[in-house]
């Protein structure tokens, strides 16, 4: 009886470790959710932004953004930086909430980028 208890639980054990070793990547906020994001949003592909925004795979956990000749073509929220791409628009260091980002650029066009 001991033995068929000791194997059952070798056996359950083996079970939990092989299966925790086979984890899927880590999704992004919108692929995770079914959702896609907007412009300043977390991306791994174009698919996961809104129609006509582009994922900058670079950025830490991608960066969906939108070309632009100027901060009309972005839309509210956002602004268009010297690099022609709209960003999400911030005032102050907090409005930056992804992990890696910082407010960058000058008032009144002020856009959550990459942290240097």
């Amino acid at each position: 009886m001991w033995k068929t208890l000791a194997w059952i639980a070798a056996s359950a054990a083996t079970l939990t470790i092989s299966c925790a070793e086979e984890q899927p990547p880590p999704q992004t906020a919108a692929s995770a959710s079914g959702t896609k994001s907007p412009i300043g949003g977390a991306c791994a592909s174009d698919d996961n932004c809104i129609s006509g925004l582009f994922c900058e795979k670079h950025d830490p956990g991608g960066q969906c953004l939108k070309k632009c000749a100027s901060t009309a073509d972005c839309g509210p929220g956002a602004v268009c930086s010297d690099e022609k791409k709209c960003y999400q628009a911030c005032q102050k260091p907090v409005d930056c909430t992804r992990k890696g980002y910082a407010c960058k650029g000058k008032a009144p066009e002020m856009f959550c980028d990459t942290a240097d």
